[in-house]
């Protein structure tokens, strides 16, 4: 007991804000580790492994329900030991019971809240649950441990089992990919298309930036104007809808509707990360000014709200604030009215479709552009200049408005995959908005992670509190975004780091049986199953980021074993790429350039740099480009014998060098379009 709190557990020692949240819940929480669980065995206790994250809704909402109800704690704390997991810092032991939870109820999310064996073998899992469903289940999974140890030890087997049958990778090796394969995969992946609202036909709205990379690349290969047209509908429907933030930048993790509206409004680091990529790469192909807007005020937002001062950036902002989700972004009208001049809010209301009795739940209104910029030119008769100059008055005013208010709650952890996806954001908006500014950050960024991420010759996943080893998805991320740095800026230094990082993977993650990396290092201790991430969700699979980063490793530092273990990769996974092409979209990336041979793009001498600027836009993401500088990688120092020449080559296979990039363009052409 302290001053303050009338409980406090063990949690209070933690650095993690999610379980610092529970710090002071009635619930005997404990920390993910071994002692916990030898106490468990001791004591001969089933054990509760509550799961979420710190800007998670329903979190909020379960603890408030459950968790901070004394009666509820009692019982819990009598009958079970009690264990509070951050899914942030502990990834593994989330995939895990994450896989009982669909196994058992068909569907996951988070709170995810499982009931172990003290052996940590699931008995039971489900996700939120109101107070009295979930004092009900701990009362018939007690009365079963009480009265029929061998009937959840049987059903321990069962689930144990069922893990392991759904982590079993076996796939029939099919031929390499072909143009054919391409084709068939592109017009599956459009079965899925929201031609109404953009994005794809799902009942809420995720960004899925992993997606439109993919389809972006298939436009650049194939040339399918209709393709490149959804993928602008979709971009420009997400940009304008409730899904960004119209005031602040930034987009939300997704929306509730199918109309990219009434969002759910935390934001996360991996979201934005990959927005900006996303957006910097299509500005680049269709020079559409509102991308490149959505990129600066994308990253401004980042820079202002979730960076920590000469270091790294922060994981979440959570989406409540005043225990109500969104308060802290949507207006009522009343409020507007006070903020506002009358001919103000009249113009605001048109533009952002404000409604006196609000656009959305409890009168309050969520700021949107339903209507076109040239719409509103017409309905308004103003110039581009005079109305530029009303909305940016009035969003200074509403955003001052936000500044007077409690902010939602920020994670302050900072963690290696998600900084690394922040990395490759601004080597790319560096690279295609051509910002010096924005490579200088990405620089920056690079060096500050490799001095507090990579200790002792390994990564670390998070700066702060305990030195959790970096699981496959943070060298997969960083090794990437380092290539990327090193794509745009012509810098040798990060090649090496990325080498570097990669060999280390390779020798501690990369199972030989599998043809694949291991989410945890080979020699670790397994939790009931060796976890091989694989499917391309919000967030890339490890898996599909290295194989495209051991080709371009292989390929700019002439390293077979590199080239060949990629190549291995492929052939693991052609059959579900085939199958599911939206399901495995970064590995479809890989699939294009199979398909069409790793495509090389090499410049000397002075102008090179300016020359692969030219070519970059007609490039998609997967092909390897290179210039020369004052650290060379092995691919351009054995053309270096060539001044002011452009090299493209294709697998092992090169062109006759040219000077000009319409020279270049042409062989691309021919490339691509054969």
């Amino acid at each position: 007991m302290t001053q303050e709190h009338t409980f406090t557990n063990d949690l209070i020692h933690e650095k993690s804000p999610y379980l610092l949240q529970h710090a002071h819940n009635p619930v005997n929480w404990l920390p993910w580790n071994p002692t916990t669980w030898e106490n468990a065995k001791k004591l001969n206790k089933p054990v509760i492994v509550s799961i979420g994250y710190s800007t998670c809704h329903w979190c909020h909402v379960m603890e408030h329900e459950s968790f901070e109800d004394v009666s509820t704690a009692e019982f819990m704390n009598e009958h079970f030991i009690c264990i509070k997991v951050d899914r942030e810092e502990r990834p593994d032991v989330d995939m895990v019971y994450m896989d009982a939870c669909q196994l058992m109820t068909g569907r996951g999310g988070w709170p995810l809240n499982a009931v172990c064996l003290p052996d940590k073998r699931p008995v039971f899992a489900g996700t939120y649950f109101p107070k009295e469903n979930w004092h009900s289940i701990l009362l018939q999974l007690t009365t079963l441990w009480q009265n029929d140890k061998p009937k959840m030890l049987e059903y321990a087997e069962k689930i144990q089992h069922g893990i392991q049958q759904i982590n079993i990778i076996e796939n029939p090796i099919l031929p390499v990919f072909n143009r054919k394969d391409l084709l068939q995969m592109a017009h599956k992946s459009a079965q899925d298309f929201d031609m109404q609202n953009g994005g794809l036909l799902r009942n809420q709205k995720f960004p899925m930036p992993t997606v439109y990379e993919y389809l972006l690349d298939e436009y650049l290969i194939s040339g399918d104007k209709e393709l490149l047209k959804f993928i602008n509908f979709t971009l420009i429907k997400m940009a304008n809808g409730g899904i960004y933030d119209q005031l602040r930048g930034g987009f939300y993790r997704y929306t509730v509707d199918t109309y990219w509206f009434a969002p759910h409004f935390e934001k996360m680091l991996y979201d934005n990360a990959q927005l900006i990529s996303l957006y910097s790469r299509a500005h680049s192909v269709t020079d559409a000014a509102l991308f490149k807007t959505v990129v600066q005020q994308t990253i401004e937002f980042v820079f202002r709200e979730m960076h920590q001062k000469n270091g790294g950036f922060y994981a979440a902002l959570d989406a409540d604030s005043e225990g109500i989700e969104g308060k802290f972004y949507v207006f009522t009208w009343e409020e507007l009215q006070h903020i506002l001049s009358d001919s103000d809010l009249e113009f605001a209301a048109m533009v952002y479709d404000l409604k006196p009795e609000g656009n959305w739940e409890h009168r309050y209104n969520i700021l949107s552009k339903p209507l076109s910029t040239l719409q509103l030119l017409e309905s308004t008769g103003l110039d581009i200049h005079t109305f530029n100059d009303k909305i940016q008055r009035i969003n200074g005013q509403l955003f001052l408005a936000q500044e007077t208010r409690i902010r939602p709650g920020l994670d302050t952890k900072i963690i290696c995959s998600w900084n690394s996806l922040m990395l490759k954001a601004l080597a790319d908006a560096g690279r295609y908005l051509e910002s010096e500014q924005y490579l200088a950050q990405a620089a920056d960024l690079a060096d500050w992670m490799m001095e507090n991420h990579y200790k002792n010759n390994r990564l670390i996943r998070t700066t702060e509190g305990v030195e959790i080893p970096a699981f496959a998805e943070d060298y997969a991320c960083f090794i990437s975004g380092l290539i990327a740095l090193f794509e745009a800026t012509g810098n040798g230094k990060w090649l090496e780091h990325a080498l570097k990082l990669t060999d280390y993977f390779t020798t501690h993650f990369y199972n030989h049986e599998k043809n694949l990396f291991a989410f945890t290092p080979i020699s670790d201790e397994t939790l009931m199953v060796e976890k091989t991430d694989v499917t391309d969700d919000v967030i890339p699979s490890n898996n599909s980021m290295m194989a495209i980063a051991l080709q371009k490793l292989g390929i700019l530092c002439d390293r077979a074993d590199l080239l060949a273990k990629g190549g291995d990769m492929m052939k693991a996974l052609r059959h579900p790429i085939n199958l599911s092409p939206l399901w495995y979209s970064n590995w479809a990336k890989a699939a294009q350039a199979e398909a069409l041979g790793w495509l090389q793009i090499g410049a000397t001498g002075a102008l090179g740099k300016s020359k692969i600027k030219a070519l970059q836009k007609h490039l998609p993401s997967w092909a390897i480009t290179a210039y020369e500088t004052e650290n060379n990688c092995a691919f351009i120092k054995e053309k270096q014998t060539k001044k002011d020449a452009i090299f493209i080559c294709v697998n092992a296979t090169c062109f006759e060098p040219v000077n000009s990039t319409d020279d270049a363009l042409e062989i691309l052409a021919d490339i691509i379009g054969e």
